[in-house]
């Protein structure tokens, strides 16, 4: 659940992004799973849900500890970046920065699951040797 006042518009990293609506500072928890309100899905549970379910999970949804966790408010629309604003401490997603009003509120997604950001993952070129 996200913790600070966000808002949904275009992202240039990828179609809608979560803006921070508020000034948000270095420091605050900007998130955290919230039982009853956000959702987790064991592998079987998962399994079990319709197609057209189970589509709409693998787009807005992602893996940790085994389970599918989806989260219900904005936070399923936070982009991927390599240099993110948040970091993950503890179960919260937290400000690594000052974020102003109006900045795109990004995590990096090898944080908390490698595969989801596969496609995000730029080939490094190779260091030549002197």
């Amino acid at each position: 659940m996200l913790l600070v006042k966000t808002y949904l518009d275009r992202s240039p990293i990828h179609g809608l992004g979560v803006y921070a609506a508020e000034r948000i500072r270095k420091g605050t928890k900007i998130w955290r799973f919230v039982e009853g309100f956000d959702r987790c899905y064991t592998p079987k549970q998962f399994a079990r849900l319709p197609k057209q379910a189970r589509d709409f999970l693998k787009s807005y949804a992602y893996r940790v500890d085994g389970e599918i966790l989806f989260t219900v408010d904005n936070d399923h629309y936070i982009n991927h970046s390599d240099d993110p604003n948040t970091y993950l401490h503890n179960g919260y997603a937290i400000a690594k920065v000052d974020i102003p009003k109006g900045r795109e509120i990004t995590n990096d997604y090898r944080e908390f699951d490698p595969a989801l950001c596969a496609a995000f993952l730029k080939a490094k070129p190779a260091k030549r040797r002197s």
